[in-house]
Protein backbone atom coordinates (compact mmCIF):
# COMPACT_ATOMS: atom_id res chain seq x y z
CA UNK A 1 0.00 0.00 0.00
CA UNK A 2 2.92 2.44 0.44
CA UNK A 3 4.36 2.17 -2.33
CA UNK A 4 0.86 2.50 -4.58
CA UNK A 5 0.75 5.80 -2.38
CA UNK A 6 3.99 7.07 -3.30
CA UNK A 7 3.21 6.03 -6.91
CA UNK A 8 -0.30 8.14 -6.86
CA UNK A 9 1.94 10.99 -5.11
CA UNK A 10 4.83 10.68 -8.31
CA UNK A 11 1.55 10.63 -10.90
CA UNK A 12 0.31 13.94 -8.85
CA UNK A 13 3.26 15.99 -9.78
CA UNK A 14 3.43 14.78 -13.26
CA UNK A 15 0.34 16.33 -13.38
CA UNK A 16 1.93 19.66 -12.20
CA UNK A 17 4.53 19.26 -14.08
CA UNK A 18 2.21 18.85 -17.29
CA UNK A 19 0.54 21.36 -16.05
CA UNK A 20 3.12 23.96 -16.61
CA UNK A 21 3.93 22.49 -19.82
CA UNK A 22 0.89 24.30 -21.71
CA UNK A 23 1.82 27.40 -21.21
CA UNK A 24 5.55 26.60 -22.19
CA UNK A 25 4.32 24.72 -25.18
CA UNK A 26 2.67 27.71 -26.14
CA UNK A 27 5.49 29.77 -25.94
CA UNK A 28 7.85 27.50 -28.35
CA UNK A 29 5.06 27.64 -30.86
CA UNK A 30 4.37 31.41 -31.09
CA UNK A 31 7.92 31.53 -31.80
CA UNK A 32 7.93 29.94 -34.73
CA UNK A 33 8.77 26.64 -33.72
CA UNK A 34 6.60 23.89 -36.00
CA UNK A 35 4.65 21.96 -34.22
CA UNK A 36 6.27 18.16 -35.78
CA UNK A 37 10.02 20.18 -35.23
CA UNK A 38 9.01 20.79 -31.36
CA UNK A 39 8.02 16.86 -30.93
CA UNK A 40 10.64 15.87 -32.68
CA UNK A 41 13.11 17.63 -30.67
CA UNK A 42 11.30 16.51 -27.42
CA UNK A 43 11.40 13.28 -28.03
CA UNK A 44 14.56 12.33 -29.93
CA UNK A 45 17.01 13.82 -27.73
CA UNK A 46 15.10 12.35 -24.62
CA UNK A 47 15.21 9.19 -26.61
CA UNK A 48 19.16 9.89 -26.94
CA UNK A 49 19.67 10.59 -23.04
CA UNK A 50 17.47 7.22 -22.17
CA UNK A 51 19.60 4.75 -24.31
CA UNK A 52 23.04 6.56 -23.23
CA UNK A 53 21.25 5.76 -19.67
CA UNK A 54 20.38 2.34 -20.52
CA UNK A 55 24.04 1.45 -21.71
CA UNK A 56 25.93 2.81 -18.47
CA UNK A 57 23.11 0.73 -16.60
CA UNK A 58 23.79 -2.03 -18.78
CA UNK A 59 20.13 -3.07 -18.88
CA UNK A 60 18.66 -5.99 -21.06
CA UNK A 61 17.04 -4.82 -24.41
CA UNK A 62 14.18 -7.32 -24.61
CA UNK A 63 12.15 -7.47 -27.91
CA UNK A 64 8.43 -7.51 -26.36
CA UNK A 65 9.43 -4.48 -23.95
CA UNK A 66 10.57 -2.23 -27.49
CA UNK A 67 7.28 -3.71 -28.95
CA UNK A 68 5.26 -2.41 -26.63
CA UNK A 69 7.32 1.15 -26.42
CA UNK A 70 7.32 1.31 -30.43
CA UNK A 71 3.21 1.06 -30.13
CA UNK A 72 2.68 2.67 -27.72
CA UNK A 73 5.19 5.97 -29.12
CA UNK A 74 3.07 6.20 -32.39
CA UNK A 75 0.06 6.08 -30.30
CA UNK A 76 2.20 9.00 -28.23
CA UNK A 77 3.14 10.92 -31.48
CA UNK A 78 -0.41 10.99 -32.74
CA UNK A 79 -1.63 12.38 -29.38
CA UNK A 80 0.61 14.96 -29.08
CA UNK A 81 0.60 15.54 -32.60
CA UNK A 82 -3.10 16.61 -32.53
CA UNK A 83 -2.17 18.56 -28.70
CA UNK A 84 0.24 20.75 -30.10
CA UNK A 85 -1.40 21.42 -33.84
CA UNK A 86 -4.76 22.00 -31.41
CA UNK A 87 -2.88 24.49 -29.43
CA UNK A 88 -1.85 26.68 -32.49
CA UNK A 89 -5.85 27.32 -33.22
CA UNK A 90 -7.40 27.52 -29.39
CA UNK A 91 -6.12 28.96 -25.72
CA UNK A 92 -3.60 27.21 -23.73
CA UNK A 93 -6.26 26.86 -20.99
CA UNK A 94 -9.21 25.54 -23.02
CA UNK A 95 -6.60 22.71 -24.38
CA UNK A 96 -5.60 21.33 -20.97
CA UNK A 97 -9.14 21.07 -19.78
CA UNK A 98 -10.22 19.31 -23.06
CA UNK A 99 -6.88 16.69 -22.56
CA UNK A 100 -7.83 16.26 -19.47
CA UNK A 101 -11.13 14.40 -20.42
CA UNK A 102 -8.98 11.04 -21.57
CA UNK A 103 -9.71 9.57 -18.21
CA UNK A 104 -13.41 9.56 -19.80
CA UNK A 105 -12.60 6.99 -22.57
CA UNK A 106 -9.63 4.85 -20.68
CA UNK A 107 -12.22 2.48 -19.03
CA UNK A 108 -13.75 1.58 -22.48
CA UNK A 109 -10.42 1.07 -24.19
CA UNK A 110 -9.66 -1.00 -21.31
CA UNK A 111 -12.49 -2.77 -21.70
CA UNK A 112 -11.87 -3.62 -25.54
CA UNK A 113 -7.67 -4.44 -24.24
CA UNK A 114 -8.74 -6.52 -21.10
CA UNK A 115 -12.34 -7.77 -21.85
CA UNK A 116 -13.42 -5.68 -18.20
CA UNK A 117 -16.88 -3.95 -18.62
CA UNK A 118 -16.76 -0.52 -17.05
CA UNK A 119 -19.55 0.59 -14.57
CA UNK A 120 -22.97 2.30 -15.01
CA UNK A 121 -20.78 5.70 -13.17
CA UNK A 122 -18.36 5.72 -16.17
CA UNK A 123 -21.59 6.30 -18.59
CA UNK A 124 -22.76 8.66 -16.38
CA UNK A 125 -19.43 10.60 -16.48
CA UNK A 126 -18.71 10.85 -20.44
CA UNK A 127 -22.46 12.32 -20.91
CA UNK A 128 -21.63 15.25 -18.44
CA UNK A 129 -17.74 15.05 -19.93
CA UNK A 130 -19.24 15.37 -23.33
CA UNK A 131 -21.39 18.35 -21.92
CA UNK A 132 -18.52 19.98 -20.76
CA UNK A 133 -16.57 19.99 -23.95
CA UNK A 134 -19.14 21.23 -26.00
CA UNK A 135 -20.27 24.37 -23.30
CA UNK A 136 -15.64 24.80 -23.40
CA UNK A 137 -15.72 24.43 -27.05
CA UNK A 138 -18.77 26.52 -28.81
CA UNK A 139 -18.32 29.56 -30.48
CA UNK A 140 -20.54 32.11 -30.56
CA UNK A 141 -22.02 31.14 -34.33
CA UNK A 142 -22.62 27.33 -32.35
CA UNK A 143 -19.56 26.26 -34.20
CA UNK A 144 -16.85 24.23 -32.99
CA UNK A 145 -13.31 25.56 -32.48
CA UNK A 146 -11.24 23.70 -34.34
CA UNK A 147 -8.31 23.67 -32.10
CA UNK A 148 -10.75 21.72 -29.04
CA UNK A 149 -11.39 19.02 -32.32
CA UNK A 150 -8.16 18.40 -32.24
CA UNK A 151 -7.66 18.51 -28.82
CA UNK A 152 -10.68 16.11 -28.34
CA UNK A 153 -9.18 13.28 -30.71
CA UNK A 154 -5.95 14.17 -28.42
CA UNK A 155 -7.32 13.05 -25.31
CA UNK A 156 -8.89 9.89 -26.96
CA UNK A 157 -5.25 8.75 -28.13
CA UNK A 158 -3.48 9.80 -24.55
CA UNK A 159 -6.33 7.11 -23.06
CA UNK A 160 -5.08 4.63 -25.48
CA UNK A 161 -1.57 5.42 -24.56
CA UNK A 162 -2.42 4.65 -21.20
CA UNK A 163 -4.31 2.08 -21.38
CA UNK A 164 -1.89 0.12 -23.53
CA UNK A 165 1.07 0.33 -21.57
CA UNK A 166 -1.47 -0.09 -18.45
CA UNK A 167 -2.65 -3.56 -20.20
CA UNK A 168 0.92 -4.84 -21.08
CA UNK A 169 3.41 -3.64 -18.75
CA UNK A 170 3.21 -5.94 -16.04
CA UNK A 171 6.54 -7.51 -15.56
CA UNK A 172 8.50 -5.53 -17.67
CA UNK A 173 11.24 -3.18 -16.85
CA UNK A 174 8.99 0.34 -17.26
CA UNK A 175 12.56 2.24 -18.28
CA UNK A 176 13.15 -0.20 -21.07
CA UNK A 177 9.63 0.38 -21.94
CA UNK A 178 9.78 4.16 -21.91
CA UNK A 179 13.09 4.89 -23.85
CA UNK A 180 11.80 2.71 -26.84
CA UNK A 181 8.25 4.89 -26.56
CA UNK A 182 10.32 7.88 -26.79
CA UNK A 183 12.82 6.66 -29.78
CA UNK A 184 9.38 5.33 -31.54
CA UNK A 185 7.79 8.99 -31.11
CA UNK A 186 11.06 10.93 -31.79
CA UNK A 187 11.49 8.96 -35.10
CA UNK A 188 8.02 9.18 -36.34
CA UNK A 189 8.16 13.23 -35.74
CA UNK A 190 11.25 13.51 -37.23
CA UNK A 191 9.84 12.20 -40.90
CA UNK A 192 6.70 14.31 -40.28
CA UNK A 193 8.62 17.06 -40.18
CA UNK A 194 10.43 15.93 -43.23
CA UNK A 195 7.36 15.62 -45.45
CA UNK A 196 5.14 18.51 -43.73
CA UNK A 197 7.26 21.24 -42.39
CA UNK A 198 10.19 20.94 -45.26
CA UNK A 199 12.83 19.59 -42.96
CA UNK A 200 13.29 22.46 -40.59
CA UNK A 201 14.40 20.60 -37.53
CA UNK A 202 17.79 20.97 -40.28
CA UNK A 203 18.32 24.45 -41.20
CA UNK A 204 16.62 26.27 -37.91
CA UNK A 205 18.61 28.34 -35.37
CA UNK A 206 16.80 28.76 -31.78
CA UNK A 207 17.54 31.65 -29.90
CA UNK A 208 17.73 31.56 -26.08
CA UNK A 209 13.61 32.02 -25.26
CA UNK A 210 13.35 29.10 -27.37
CA UNK A 211 16.37 27.32 -25.91
CA UNK A 212 14.77 27.43 -22.49
CA UNK A 213 11.75 26.48 -23.53
CA UNK A 214 12.81 23.55 -25.00
CA UNK A 215 15.11 22.55 -22.49
CA UNK A 216 12.22 22.87 -19.92
CA UNK A 217 9.75 20.90 -21.93
CA UNK A 218 12.45 18.33 -22.81
CA UNK A 219 14.15 17.87 -19.05
CA UNK A 220 10.57 17.70 -16.61
CA UNK A 221 7.47 17.37 -19.01
CA UNK A 222 9.14 14.46 -20.94
CA UNK A 223 12.11 12.98 -19.36
CA UNK A 224 11.17 12.83 -16.07
CA UNK A 225 7.43 13.04 -16.26
CA UNK A 226 6.95 10.08 -18.67
CA UNK A 227 9.57 7.93 -16.61
CA UNK A 228 7.83 8.55 -13.69
CA UNK A 229 4.18 7.64 -14.94
CA UNK A 230 5.56 4.54 -16.80
CA UNK A 231 7.18 3.34 -13.62
CA UNK A 232 4.21 4.11 -11.27
CA UNK A 233 1.89 2.25 -13.97
CA UNK A 234 2.99 -1.22 -12.61
CA UNK A 235 1.67 -0.42 -9.57
CA UNK A 236 -1.88 1.19 -10.43
CA UNK A 237 -4.62 0.53 -12.53
CA UNK A 238 -4.90 2.35 -15.62
CA UNK A 239 -8.43 4.40 -14.91
CA UNK A 240 -6.72 5.91 -11.79
CA UNK A 241 -3.74 6.30 -12.96
CA UNK A 242 -5.73 8.17 -15.71
CA UNK A 243 -7.78 9.98 -13.17
CA UNK A 244 -4.75 11.22 -10.81
CA UNK A 245 -3.13 12.80 -13.83
CA UNK A 246 -5.85 14.18 -15.28
CA UNK A 247 -5.33 17.22 -12.32
CA UNK A 248 -3.00 18.50 -14.89
CA UNK A 249 -6.08 20.40 -16.33
CA UNK A 250 -6.38 22.50 -13.22
CA UNK A 251 -2.30 22.92 -13.05
CA UNK A 252 -2.81 23.95 -16.56
CA UNK A 253 -5.61 26.23 -16.31
CA UNK A 254 -3.72 27.76 -13.17
CA UNK A 255 0.11 28.16 -15.35
CA UNK A 256 -2.07 29.67 -18.65
CA UNK A 257 -4.18 32.23 -16.45
CA UNK A 258 -0.91 33.17 -14.18
CA UNK A 259 1.83 32.95 -17.21
CA UNK A 260 0.07 33.58 -20.20
CA UNK A 261 -2.91 35.78 -19.44
CA UNK A 262 -5.73 33.44 -20.76
CA UNK A 263 -9.05 34.97 -19.47
CA UNK A 264 -11.00 33.13 -17.07
CA UNK A 265 -14.44 34.04 -18.65
CA UNK A 266 -17.70 31.99 -17.35
CA UNK A 267 -17.45 29.35 -20.68
CA UNK A 268 -14.08 28.27 -19.15
CA UNK A 269 -14.79 28.27 -16.05
CA UNK A 270 -18.76 26.13 -16.19
CA UNK A 271 -16.53 23.51 -19.15
CA UNK A 272 -13.97 23.10 -17.16
CA UNK A 273 -15.87 22.42 -13.71
CA UNK A 274 -18.18 19.73 -16.07
CA UNK A 275 -15.30 18.37 -17.21
CA UNK A 276 -13.56 17.96 -13.69
CA UNK A 277 -16.87 16.56 -12.20
CA UNK A 278 -17.07 14.04 -14.64
CA UNK A 279 -13.68 12.66 -13.92
CA UNK A 280 -14.38 12.84 -9.96
CA UNK A 281 -17.50 10.34 -10.95
CA UNK A 282 -15.76 7.71 -12.02
CA UNK A 283 -13.65 7.57 -8.69
CA UNK A 284 -16.71 7.58 -6.54
CA UNK A 285 -17.65 3.70 -7.60
CA UNK A 286 -14.11 3.00 -5.31
CA UNK A 287 -15.85 4.61 -2.64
Amino acid sequence: MKKENLSKLLLLLVAMIWGSGFPATKIILETGVKPFEFLAIRFFITALIMIFIMRIKKIEIKKEEVMIGAVAGVILFAAFSLQTIGLVYTTSSKNAFITGANVIFVPYITWILTKQKPKLIYYISSVICFIGIGILSFEKNLTINFGDFLTFLCAICFALQISTIGSKIKGKNPFSINTFQMLSAGIVSIIANIFFENATILSRSYDLKQVIALGYIITFNTFICYSIQTFAQKDIEPSKVSLILTTEIIFGAIFSVLILGDKLNLQLILGGLLIFLSIILTELKKS
